[in-house]
């Protein structure tokens, strides 16, 4: 009988170990879940964070973008300006070499005898190939893409 009730207690506390340690697996699963949560929690207000600070980046983003295209704009306005003034220029010499020929044929002469008036001829037939890369060059001012 001596026997049997040592069995028996041996039993219970075997049933005891089994009870605590079962007891120890719950209190760890509640402890990961609390962890979890909290972690979640602090996750949530780094995503509000994160969304925030996206917006205040896209705002600066797009008024730097705005600023440059208004540079760019305004660029390309000041540009064709000059480029307007360059080709009247163009237009102004083409009448001085008309008239120098005319008046040369008048007092038969050639104007390729007035001073300066090759150079000028020379100028006026380089220009239209300088005159219209430049052209190109502006225009590209506004296909420029990122």
């Amino acid at each position: 009988m001596e026997r049997l009730n040592r069995i028996f207690a041996e039993w219970a506390k075997d049933e005891k170990r089994t009870e605590l340690a079962s007891q120890k697996i719950e209190l760890t699963v509640v402890g990961d879940i609390t962890k979890a949560v909290k972690s979640m929690a602090a996750a949530e207000k780094s995503l509000d964070t994160v969304a925030s600070q996206a917006k205040k980046a896209e705002a600066k983003h797009e008024k730097a973008l705005l600023k440059a295209y208004n540079d760019s704009q305004n660029d390309q306005e000041s540009l064709q300006d000059k480029l307007n003034k360059l080709r009247s220029i163009q237009a102004e010499s083409k009448k001085a070499i008309d008239l120098a020929n005319k008046a040369a044929k008048d007092l038969g002469l050639s104007a390729k005898e007035i001073p300066g008036f090759s150079q000028l001829e020379s100028a006026i037939s380089e220009y239209p190939s300088k005159f219209n890369a430049a052209t190109d060059d502006v225009s590209k001012i506004s296909k420029v893409t990122i």
